[in-house]
């Protein structure tokens, strides 16, 4: 296993700092291949020291070999996709690693009980809405809604505040309720959950993990907390719903 390979495995037992270098490599790695440890430690808002330990951490001598093994990861990664020898731009370079890791964390923290949870209730229940608020979570709602549709699932999706506590208190154990929430949750749509939660909806929250929103769900199918990444998480859960919902 490569060192990209170490970093993406170590996800699950890093600690909240390694953690937090360990993803700012993953999306950055061109630049970490030649920053210097001060320059890496401040964008990654960690201590110098912190990356000499991380370094170590994941097999290597010293910063300036980590920094070798990723320029050497990312030549034979870029080499890979682009089908020849010459080298994508570094900032392609960066926007692939980003949604790989965006992916890989997305199967590893999706419930596949969660998964088949909700492919039952979407064939059986009476009305599916989603309810999103904000500039950034709306359109990724309507991506949904747009995707599902030809597979025979119709959305209802609500994206103003005062209605959706309008359409919670006419729902019912047989409706599913969507709530969709990159951000912090806006108090009119935590307002709006708890109300469909009192009337027996059955919530699916699409947030990012420890939501506030999650607290309300009878599950949780996590995003990443950027809209951009989610985007890429949320086309990912379409895929895993995709085969049985066709059939």
């Amino acid at each position: 296993m490569d060192i990209v390979g170490q970093l993406k495995d170590g996800m699950s037992r890093f600690s909240t700092q390694e953690s937090r270098v360990a993803a700012f490599i993953l999306e950055n790695m061109s630049f970490t291949a030649s920053a210097s440890i001060d320059e890496l430690a401040a964008k990654a808002g960690v201590s110098p020291a912190t990356i000499t330990r991380f370094a170590r951490s994941v097999g290597c001598d010293d910063i300036r070999d980590l920094r070798k093994q990723l320029a050497q990861a990312s030549e034979r990664r870029s080499t890979w996709v682009s089908g020849h020898s010459a080298a994508l731009p570094s900032s392609w370079r960066d926007r692939f690693d980003s949604v790989n890791l965006t992916l890989t964390h997305q199967l590893q923290h999706t419930s596949e009980s969660a998964v088949d949870k909700l492919k039952a209730r979407l064939q059986t229940a009476r009305a599916v809405h989603c309810f999103a608020l904000g500039e950034h979570d709306i359109p990724l709602a309507t991506l949904l809604q747009h995707q599902l549709l030809p597979l025979g699932i119709a959305i209802n999706l609500c994206q103003d505040g005062n209605l959706m506590r309008m359409i919670a208190s006419t729902l019912s154990d047989d409706h599913v309720l969507l709530v969709l929430a990159t951000g912090p949750a806006d108090n009119l749509l935590q307002s709006a959950t708890l109300q469909a939660r009192m009337q027996g909806a059955t919530i699916f929250a699409l947030t990012p993990d420890n939501h506030a929103l999650s607290n309300m769900a009878a599950e949780v199918l996590p995003l990443a907390p950027s809209a951009q990444a989610a985007r890429y998480a949320l086309l990912m859960l379409v895929d895993l719903l995709n085969d049985t919902l066709i059939a």
